[in-house]
C-alpha cells in the first residue's frame, strides 16, 4: 500500500481550540468563564468570608478591626479624628472608620459578638475595594496581553490574584486592600493617558495611606521618557506633581482650616517611629512589631519611638534615593506598559527593602505586579514564598513563639533576600537585553530561594517548639507542680504518672510524656462500664507512682485501692495535690535537706542562662510553716569554695515570703545568679539554703541527721561560663 498517497489523502488537521474543547461528541461546546463571572464568584466569597471567618482562625482573633472600632466609639463623646485627635494613618479611613462604627450602632449588638455589624459594615468597604482591585487587574492584563485568544492569557493574572491567600486574609481585617486599589487606579489611568486622573488617584491614595505616592516617580519618569524633549518631560512632570499635591491639599484641607496640628502630629509620628519587622529592625535589636507611642490626645506629642534608635537613617535614606535616581535615569522603552507596570513593581520593591518598617499586609503592594508580570510557575513560586513567610511571621512567630527570635532572623533575612531578587526579575522586564547576563541567576533563584527557606525552617524548628513549649509553661497554672515532677529528685521516685481526670491531661501530658509514662484514672470521656485498659496496662509490675488531682480546700484525696497507699502529699498553687503512692512496701522519700526552721527542701534545678547567668528554681516544703520571713541564698562557689556571684532575696522575688507559707504547701523558688563577664572557665559548685533578719543561717540537715557544713546545701555542680 502507498502510505504515501493515503497519508496525502487525509484531510489537515483541523486547529485545536482550547476554548471551545469538546468532553464527547455528545457534549455541546461551551465556551470559558468570561470576567463578570469570575468577579461574581470572586465578590461572593470574599464577602462570604467576611461574614463567616475570622482572621488568625483558632490562633487568636485580632485584625486592625479591633483598632478602629476602639477609635470610632469615641466619637460617643463628640471626639472625632484629626479633629480632636491624631493617629498614624491619614484621616480618610479613619473618618469611614467613624461613619461605619455610628451606622452600625443602629443595629443591636449580637450577643455573640457585638463587633458583628461595625465588622461587616467596613468589610464591606474593604470588599468593595477588593473587587475593585481585581476589575483593575484584569484592565491591566488586557493592556499588557492582548490576543486573539479570548480571555487567555488575560484572566491567568485574574485567577493568580483571586486564588491567593494574603489579600483575601488583608481584607479581613486591614483596610490596605483600598491603598491598593488607588495604587493600581493610578497605574492603569496613566497607561490609558489620563494622567489629571491618574494624579487625583495618587493624591487620594495617599490620604489613605501613604504607600500609593510611590507612583509619583513611575508617572513621572513615563512622561519625561514620552515627552518631545527634556523641558517638556519636566513640564508633564511637574504638572503631574501638582495635580497630586492638589488633590491631597483638597482632602486635607477641612482638618488644615481647623486644627493643623493633628496632621502635623500624624506626620511627625511617621518621620518618628522606629523601625519594625525588617533588617533593618534587627539590627538594632528589636524582634517586635509595629508599635507608635505616644498620647494620641497630645497634639505636641514627640515620642513615638517604642526602642532605640543606633542606625544613620539619613544616610541610609540618602544612599537608597541615589540609587534608585541612577536606576531611574536609566533609559527604557516606556511607552510600552508591560515596562511601565514593571517598573511600578519594581519601586514597590525598592521601597519595601528601604523602608523601616514592614508589616504582613504590606505584602498586597507587591503581588499584584507579580501576578501581572509573571502569571506563571516563577510567580507561583516568588508568591507562596512570600505566603509563607508572612504566616511564620504572623501569627506563628508574633502569637505562638514571640521568644524565637532566631525565627524572625531568618524570616527577615529570606524576605529580603526574596525582595532583592524581585527587584532583579522587574529591572528584567525593563532592561532585558541589559541585563541577559543575569538570566541564570533569575532561572535558578526561585529554587534556590525555596531550597534555602526549607532548610532554614527544619533548622528553625526545634528552637521555636522549645519556644513555644516553655512560653505555654510560664502560663500555665500546674507550672510549679509540672516543674517539681520534671526535677531529678522526682523522677527517682517513680516513672508512671497517674491523673485523677482526663481534663488534666491536656495540662500534664505535653510536658512530662518523655520522663513518665502518663495515664488517666478516670474522666467524662470514659463510659462507667469501660475497662481501663492503658492503666492496667501501665500499673503492671509498678511499686511507686505518683498520682495528681486538682480539687478546692484541704480534704482528704480517695484512692483507688488498685494505686496503692499515700507515702506523702504535696499541696501546690491552683488547689493541686501530688501524691506518692506505693503498691508494695515503700517509704517517704527523703528531702534533699531538713532545716531548723520546719522547711524541707525537696528539689531543685539548675540550669545555665543567657547572658553569662544561672538559673537556679527551688522547692520548698513548708512541713512546720516558718513564723518569721527567712531570706533564700543561691551562691555559685568555685572548687575551693569561694564565693564568686550570688543573688539573695525572700522566695518568689518576694511574692511569697516564708511567714505566709501554709502547712503541706510546696513553693516553687526562682533565682537568677549573674556571673562575673570575666569568670574564667572551670569547675564550679552551686549552695543554697537561708538566713534570718539577723543574718544568722538557718541550720540545715542532711537525710542521716548530720548537718551541711556553713548550713549551705549543694545542689548542682557545672561547668562554667
Amino acid at each position: 500500500m502507498n502510505t504515501e498517497l493515503t497519508e496525502a489523502r487525509k484531510p489537515p488537521p483541523q486547529p485545536y481550540d482550547e476554548q471551545n474543547e469538546d468532553v464527547s461528541p455528545e457534549v455541546p461546546r461551551q465556551s470559558a468563564l468570561s470576567f463578570p463571572w469570575v468577579f461574581l464568584l470572586f465578590v461572593a466569597f470574599r464577602w462570604l468570608t467576611l461574614l463567616l471567618l475570622r482572621p488568625g482562625g483558632f490562633i487568636r482573633d485580632w485584625s486592625d478591626f479591633d483598632t478602629f472600632l476602639g477609635f470610632a466609639s469615641l466619637s460617643d463623646y463628640g471626639l472625632y479624628p484629626f479633629v480632636h485627635y491624631w493617629l498614624e494613618w491619614p484621616p480618610i479611613l479613619p473618618w469611614v472608620a467613624v461613619g461605619a462604627y455610628q451606622l452600625s450602632s443602629q443595629l443591636p449588638a449580637w450577643t455573640d459578638d457585638p463587633r458583628l455589624w461595625f465588622v461587616l459594615t467596613l468589610g464591606s468597604v474593604y470588599v468593595l475595594f477588593e473587587a475593585g482591585n481585581l476589575t483593575l487587574i484584569y484592565l491591566i492584563s488586557k493592556r499588557l496581553y492582548r490576543t486573539e485568544r479570548r480571555n487567555i492569557p488575560v484572566l491567568r493574572p485574574v485567577w493568580f490574584y483571586a486564588l491567593l491567600f494574603v489579600p483575601l486574609y488583608t481584607m479581613l481585617g486591614f483596610f490596605d486592600a483600598v491603598a491598593l486599589f488607588f495604587l493600581l487606579l493610578a497605574l492603569y489611568l496613566t497607561l490609558r493617558e489620563q494622567l489629571v486622573r491618574s494624579a487625583i488617584a495618587t493624591g487620594v491614595g495617599f490620604m489613605v495611606k501613604l504607600i500609593p505616592l510611590i507612583f509619583l516617580p513611575v508617572a513621572v519618569r513615563q512622561l519625561w521618557s514620552l515627552a518631545a524633549d527634556r523641558r517638556a518631560g519636566l513640564r508633564d512632570g511637574m504638572l503631574y506633581a501638582v495635580s497630586v499635591a492638589l488633590a491631597v491639599l483638597a482632602l486635607a484641607a477641612p482638618f488644615l482650616l481647623r486644627q493643623p496640628v493633628w496632621l502635623l502630629a500624624m506626620l511627625r509620628s511617621l518621620l518618628g517611629r522606629s523601625s519594625w519587622e525588617t533588617i533593618w529592625a534587627v539590627m538594632e535589636s528589636y524582634y517586635g512589631f509595629g508599635v507608635v507611642a505616644g498620647n494620641r490626645l497630645d497634639a505636641a506629642e514627640s515620642a513615638f519611638a517604642v526602642h532605640a534608635t543606633t542606625l544613620p537613617w539619613l544616610l541610609i535614606a540618602l544612599l537608597f534615593f541615589a540609587l534608585y535616581v541612577i536606576i531611574w535615569v536609566q533609559r527604557a522603552d516606556y511607552a510600552q506598559p508591560r515596562n511601565v507596570v514593571a517598573l511600578t513593581g519594581f519601586t514597590v520593591t525598592f521601597f519595601l527593602l528601604y523602608s523601616k518598617g514592614y508589616s504582613p499586609q504590606f505584602l498586597i503592594y507587591l503581588l499584584p505586579f507579580i501576578v501581572l508580570l509573571f502569571p506563571n510557575r516563577r510567580g507561583v513560586v516568588y508568591s507562596l514564598l512570600l505566603t509563607v513567610l508572612n504566616v511564620l511571621e504572623q501569627p506563628i512567630y508574633f502569637v505562638l513563639v514571640p521568644d524565637a527570635h532566631q525565627l524572625l532572623l531568618g524570616i527577615v533575612v529570606a524576605r529580603w533576600l526574596i525582595l532583592g531578587t524581585l527587584t532583579l526579575e522587574f529591572a528584567s522586564v525593563i532592561w532585558e537585553s541589559t541585563l541577559r547576563r543575569l538570566a541564570p541567576v533569575r532561572r535558578y533563584a526561585p529554587v534556590a530561594l525555596s531550597a534555602l527557606i526549607g532548610i532554614g525552617l527544619l533548622i528553625s524548628l526545634p528552637e521555636a517548639a522549645q519556644s513555644y513549649v516553655q512560653r505555654q509553661l510560664r502560663e500555665e497554672p500546674a507550672a510549679p507542680l509540672i516543674g517539681y515532677l520534671s526535677t531529678q529528685q522526682a523522677r527517682a521516685q517513680a516513672n508512671l504518672l497517674v491523673l485523677s481526670d482526663h481534663a488534666l491531661l491536656a495540662r500534664f501530658k505535653p510536658y512530662l510524656h518523655d520522663i513518665y509514662t502518663v495515664r488517666v484514672l478516670g474522666g467524662a470521656n470514659l463510659p462507667p462500664e469501660a475497662p481501663n485498659r492503658a492503666l492496667e496496662g501501665a500499673l503492671g509490675e509498678v511499686t511507686q507512682l505518683w498520682f495528681v488531682t486538682q480539687q478546692a480546700g484541704e480534704t482528704s484525696v480517695s484512692i483507688p485501692a488498685e494505686l496503692g497507699n499515700t507515702l506523702v502529699r504535696y499541696d501546690f498553687v491552683n488547689n493541686y495535690q501530688l501524691l506518692l503512692l506505693a503498691r508494695r512496701g515503700g517509704s517517704a522519700p527523703p528531702p534533699l535537706a531538713r532545716f531548723a526552721n520546719g522547711v524541707d527542701l525537696i528539689g531543685s534545678e539548675v540550669e545555665k542562662g543567657a547572658d553569662h547567668s544561672v538559673e537556679v528554681t527551688l522547692y520548698w516544703w513548708a512541713v512546720a510553716p516558718p513564723a518569721q520571713s527567712y531570706t533564700v541564698f543561691t551562691h555559685v562557689l568555685n572548687e575551693t569554695g569561694h564565693f564568686i556571684a550570688g543573688h539573695d532575696s525572700f522566695p518568689g522575688n518576694g511574692q511569697t515570703p516564708t511567714h505566709t507559707w501554709r502547712r503541706g504547701h510546696v513553693y516553687a523558688d526562682q533565682h537568677t545568679v549573674t556571673l562575673p563577664l570575666n569568670l574564667p572557665y572551670g569547675r564550679y559548685i552551686v549552695v543554697t539554703g537561708m538566713y534570718d533578719y539577723d543574718l544568722r543561717r538557718v541550720q540545715a540537715y542532711q537525710s542521716d541527721g548530720s548537718p551541711y557544713r556553713d548550713s549551705a546545701i549543694p545542689i548542682r555542680e557545672l561547668n562554667l561560663p
